[in-house]
């Protein structure tokens, strides 16, 4: 036995040791004073101990009676002080993920107090300046919500869910952290870097049952932390220990138990859905190997619908299979090594990509999406007051068979092209025609890798108080392998005119193409090499007591970025400086009542979506406008290829490709885009002022103000007789796209967010949080198909020099109140076990819409002043930004949680009903604007139902996701041991 456990140990190690790690935000700190009548206690010997640690951790406190416990896993812990003469004393604490918690003792003479006392200690408040939130596994299980991240995240204040593509009823909600764009916070599940490449999100690389706590940090964060301007999000799973543990569920679902909108579509079909997870955990060798392992399999049916109505399309088979392994080893007392591997493979068949109008927009063959995630992580305590970490991750995600099956040969013939392109309707969203993307081109990967080499010194002075002083090195690589086929024929069409598609009685689609609307040719003329762009940083922090009263937190954060474009072409070597300093007022000097303020700059990385859009693998494009008579129709008779067929039968007759009499607009990636000096990381500066204090022995509140304004944005200008000859050797010109940045872009966000918590009974425990937020700007930024956007009010500005193309408002995420109120009550039974009663109330104030044109011709109005290809519309803004706003939304969740068992097996059984009053409110719609009479943008002011008028539509429903989710119905049932 003795010989098999040294070989399963070497393994194990061998195994860890190949492995590559995980970075920040995957352990906890703890720190605190001992005292004697009033003064600091050094040399009091503090031993820590916890079933999420193996073995013990001990240290000494300083000579101001200080003492620091740096990188240990989160989890419950006792801490025991002891010293000769003084009675010893125990407590116990919770430490949370990615958090900084504090336990203080007063020691006695042991002639006084002879008895060890063991005592629950109060939650830190504002131990450090971080404005953060803070969800364990056990208080997600009890509550009516998701187990997803992305749902877990949906909870914390200073969050909303209102990025680009977000769908109400969606369990991946589109996050949005402190006003930031939604690609530009930063997400770790066991310290790797989870966000997908272009559009930012984090990838679901997890199994929910596997989760054991997430952190969610919105403003004044440590240096340690960057490439980001929003947020960071810290998910960590189970890791096993020195008992058996372990878990088997089944949850249902059926679109049959979802009610319908107040939109009147058919109820869904019944159709029961079941996703099966298991996770094990124990020890291999007790306080010395642990192991963990989870997997997730589902196969479920999705109910889509056609866009602009509500009528059901082909329902989405999806199967979902995930497997996580996870070992953790203490080499030797204080040093540790935790390696884990996730993969994760989906298929979707049929699917649709950014909303379809039709069934032959669906990609019927489906898509695959495999993804792999490897992390490792090592820590060493060196002495009382010396610990190192080194760390590395690598994940990758691949889709392959994504978009149309059909690729046309022959660009002669209309058919052919028509049956390989897609229209897309601007105004109402969705596209129809052939499927977006090319399903059999190459497949597309995304990856990133991520180093960390990082040390803690611990160093006590009496003059100066204490610091805890966190330096490292990290780099951080992402790169992206993509020929983006945009469609099969490398045709799209755009709908400007805001003439959406109908419908007949049987259901058939008659879209239109108007006058106006553009027809978009996306050649690749240069295949891809792989993008790579690089951040190296260099970070300090030192989190500083001075005494009782004040401390302080002092750090700074060295990015240096190199980026090489899909072509191998350099297009940046910046650097920035990111201070974070704060401060905290200890009022009592007890750590239960404080202030903070606080001053952070957040740098973000180069964009691959900007940084990468210039290079090889990227699709040209050319822009033609459609100057013939109205195609298609309600009475036509005409589908959609019928109509595409046409549109490319008057595009061939005036030459097609091969003219230029109707090219608008043109880009030729390395051909006509530059780059102006090196491309600068868009930052964030951000101020803080916040309030904290306990509320009994077991509760809390918290309220923080966050200020922040961006600058250095992504920006493509243009210069009259700025042009280039075009590749295609008819003669004809391109005017040259600058890619750089620009401060002539607003963008701020100002908040205030308020959190708490307080067990009201034994049994009876309330939480909730409420967000004060205003977001303001000139530019949106991003969307849902490529996530970042430039600003382009310098292409062209001589066609845009007016106050109406993008006035300063409302952003689209901005929401000015959000709440979210729990409560949870724990009912024995007995021998039948236990009863928990959660509720969760939310409310959700209406989200801004304007009233705008994407066509407004400009041409007759504006002088050329020298562009080879010059704009016939622009936008205008016949509102304010954001004027209109979608209704106000609230909901009642509630879940009843069962469990009982015996000899150590738990039997669960968990019924959600979310939105049990089935509330309606309509939270997106229909925004289409009609152009009735032309007007000069420069000199007048248009008259609604003289120069334009809103859509008969305008402000309406016009299919079920635009409204909230209605009452549904969700359980679980499942074992634990």
């Amino acid at each position: 036995m003795k010989g098999y456990q040294r070989i399963t140990t070497a393994l194990a190690l061998s195994f860890l040791l190949a492995l590559t790690a995980f970075g920040q935000g995957t352990t906890s700190s703890l720190n605190g004073r001992v005292e004697h009548d009033g003064a600091g206690m050094p040399g009091v010997t503090v031993t820590i101990s916890s079933p999420s640690m193996q073995g013990t951790r001990v240290t000494v406190t300083d000579v101001n009676g200080n003492y620091n416990f740096p990188a240990i896993p989160p989890g419950d812990y006792s801490v025991l002080f002891e010293m000769d003469g003084m009675s010893a004393i125990e407590k116990t604490t919770r430490l949370g993920l990615a958090r900084t918690e504090r336990v203080d003792a007063t020691l006695q003479l042991s002639g006084i107090a002879e008895a060890i006392t063991v005592t629950a200690a109060a939650p830190a408040v504002l131990e450090t300046t971080e404005v953060q939130a803070n969800f364990t596994n056990d208080q997600i299980e009890d509550l009516p919500v998701g187990r997803t991240v992305q749902e877990i995240v949906s909870l914390s204040p200073g969050v909303n869910t209102n990025g680009p593509g977000g769908n109400p009823r969606s369990l991946n909600p589109v996050i949005t952290i402190s006003g930031a764009y939604a690609y530009d916070s930063l997400f770790l599940i066991n310290g790797a870097v989870t966000n997908e490449n272009l559009r930012g999100q984090t990838d679901n690389l997890f199994i929910e049952d596997a989760v054991e706590e997430t952190t969610i940090m919105t403003g004044a964060i440590s240096a340690e932390y960057g490439r980001f301007t929003g947020g960071v999000v810290s998910a960590i799973t189970k890791s096993g220990g020195n008992e058996f543990s372990g878990s088997i569920r089944d949850s249902f679902t059926d679109p049959s138990w979802t009610d319908t909108t107040p939109l009147g579509e058919a109820k869904a079909a019944s159709k029961l859905n079941e996703t099966y997870e298991a996770t094990l955990g124990g020890r291999i060798i007790r306080d010395r190997l642990w192991f963990f392992g989870a997997g997730r399999y589902f196969e479920q049916d999705v109910l889509n619908f056609f866009s602009g109505s509500n009528l059901e399309a082909p329902t989405t088979i999806q199967t979902d299979e995930r497997f996580e392994g996870k070992l953790t080893g203490q080499i030797a007392n204080g040093h540790s090594l935790v390696g884990s591997y996730l993969s994760y493979d989906i298929n979707q068949t049929p699917h649709c990509a950014f909303g379809c109008w039709d069934i032959t927009t669906m990609d019927i063959n489906g898509r695959a999406l495999p993804r792999e995630m490897i992390t490792a992580n090592y820590s060493g305590v060196l002495s009382n007051a010396m610990l190192v970490e080194a760390a590395y991750s690598t994940r990758d995600l691949v889709f392959a068979g994504s978009g149309g099956d059909h690729v046309t040969t022959n660009f002669n013939d209309p058919r052919d092209l028509a049956l390989g392109t897609w229209g897309y309707d601007l105004t109402a969203g969705g596209a129809w025609g052939a499927p977006i993307f090319c399903g059999v081109c190459d497949s597309e990967s995304r990856e990133n890798e991520y180093y960390l080499l990082k040390g803690t010194y611990y160093l006590a002075t009496e003059a100066l108080g204490t610091h805890s002083i966190a330096a490292g090195y990290e780099n951080f690589a992402e790169s992206r392998f993509a020929n983006n086929y945009q469609s099969g024929s490398n045709f799209g069409v755009y709908v400007y005119s805001g003439v959406s598609p109908t419908r007949t009685n049987n259901g058939g689609l008659r879209p239109v193409i108007s006058e106006g609307d553009l027809l978009k040719y996306y050649p690749i003329l240069t295949l891809s090499q792989g993008s790579d762009f690089v951040t190296d940083s260099i970070f300090i922090n030192d989190k500083w007591d001075l005494n009782p009263r004040w401390s302080f937190n002092v750090g700074g954060r060295y990015d240096r970025n190199d980026g090489r474009d899909s072509a191998g072409n350099p297009i940046s070597k910046d650097e920035n400086f990111s201070p974070r300093l704060g401060l905290i007022y200890d009022v009592s000097g007890n750590g239960r009542m404080r202030m903070n303020a606080s001053y952070s700059r957040y740098v973000s990385k180069i964009q691959e979506g900007i940084g990468g859009g210039a290079g090889g693998g990227n699709p040209a494009y050319f822009l033609y406008e459609y100057r013939g008579p109205t195609i298609g129709g309600p009475d036509s008779g005409l589908d959609s290829f019928d109509v595409l067929e046409q549109l490319f039968a008057w595009f061939l007759a005036n030459g097609g490709t091969g003219s230029t009499e109707f090219l608008v607009g043109a880009t030729v990636p390395g051909v006509n885009t530059a780059f102006a000096g090196d491309l600068k990381s868009p930052h964030v500066d951000e101020y803080t002022i916040g309030f904290g204090t306990q509320v009994g022995r077991g509760g809390y509140i918290r309220l923080d103000y966050i200020d922040r304004e961006w600058n250095d944005f992504y920006s493509v200008s243009t210069a009259p007789n700025d042009q280039v000859a075009s590749p295609g050797g008819d003669g004809s010109f391109l005017d040259i796209l600058t890619f750089g940045n620009s401060d002539s872009v607003e963008r701020t966000y100002q908040a205030v967010q308020f959190q708490g918590s307080y067990r009201l009974l034994p049994r009876l425990s309330l939480g909730g949080n409420y967000t004060w937020s205003e977001q303001r700007g000139n530019l949106e930024g991003e969307n849902a198909g490529s996530g970042p956007l430039p600003d382009l009010t310098g292409t062209y500005a001589e066609y845009k020099a007016f106050a109406a193309h993008n006035p300063t408002g409302a952003l689209l995420a901005d929401q000015e109140h959000r709440a979210r109120v729990w409560l949870s009550f724990d009912q024995p039974l007995g021998a039948f076990g236990n009863l928990n009663i959660a509720a969760l109330q939310r409310y959700d104030s209406g989200t801004p819409y304007s009233a705008l044109t994407n066509a407004l011709p400009v041409s007759d109005f504006v002088t050329d002043p020298g562009y080879a290809t010059a704009p016939s519309s622009v936008i205008y803004y016949f509102s304010d930004r954001g004027e209109f706003r979608w209704e106000d939304t609230t909901a009642t969740d509630l879940a009843l949680n069962w469990n009982g068992g015996f000899s150590g097996l738990n039997l669960f059984v968990q019924g959600e009903l979310l939105n049990i009053f089935d509330e309606s409110a309509q939270v997106n719609g229909n925004t289409a604007v009609i152009l009735m009479d032309p007007f000069d943008p420069f000199t007048q002011t248009p008259v609604e139902g003289v120069h334009w008028r809103k859509g008969a539509n305008f402000g309406n429903a016009t299919n079920v996701n635009h409204y909230q989710l209605p009452r549904t119905y969700r359980v679980s049932v499942g074992l634990r041991f």
